[in-house]
């Protein structure tokens, strides 16, 4: 005796494989977004070197954004500069259709102790705030670099957040071993 079709009023029917796997998918989705919005957009990294040279010597590479690409580049992007050459209010601009449109701008400097500068792309939507401070140590300075940011209640950019010790954390050790470097020159 042969088996009869599935009725199409009848529940198993209606719920088939594919319609299930989607209806499984989009839960997982909604979960996904659910806990990324649960996640934290605020983010803090901090990494910090020790060179053989005195504070000074350090101090000069970063209270100049002109001189930023040579240890912390920004890759191929046109900038331009305005405001003084140094210190607080020096600036570097920059349009770039991938990276977008930003500023940099020195807010405050405490010679050869402190930097502190402000990052906004996309006018304001993404905001960094940085310090680099210099501690005498031993017979050179300890370079601390900190960043920080909040990318605000963005689902997909909480999970970014939680990266960002690695993500930006790398860049920042390499941009330091580039000055430690560039310093000894």
């Amino acid at each position: 005796m042969s088996e009869l079709p599935p009725d199409p009023r009848s529940a198993e029917f209606r719920f088939s494989l594919p319609l299930k796997v989607l209806a499984a998918a989009a839960a997982l989705l909604i979960l996904a977004l659910a806990v990324g919005l649960l996640l934290p957009g605020r983010w803090e990294v901090e990494r910090s070197i020790l060179s053989a040279a005195p504070p000074q010597a350090v101090y000069g590479w970063l209270d100049d954004p002109r001189r930023w690409d040579r240890w912390a580049p920004l890759g191929d992007v046109e900038s331009t500069f305005s405001g003084p050459p140094h210190g607080p209010g020096a600036t570097r601009s920059w349009h770039h259709p991938e990276m977008g449109d930003g500023t940099f701008r020195i807010v405050s400097a405490v010679p050869n102790r402190e930097v502190r500068y402000r990052v906004e792309v996309q006018e304001g939507a993404l905001i960094t705030e940085g310090t680099l401070r210099l501690e005498p140590e031993g017979g050179g300075t300890r370079v601390t670099w900190t960043e920080q940011g909040d990318f605000g209640p963005n689902p997909l950019m909480g999970y970014t957040a939680l990266g960002m010790d690695r993500l930006q954390g790398n860049q920042m050790e390499n941009a330091l071993q580039r000055l430690g470097e560039l310093v000894l020159r």
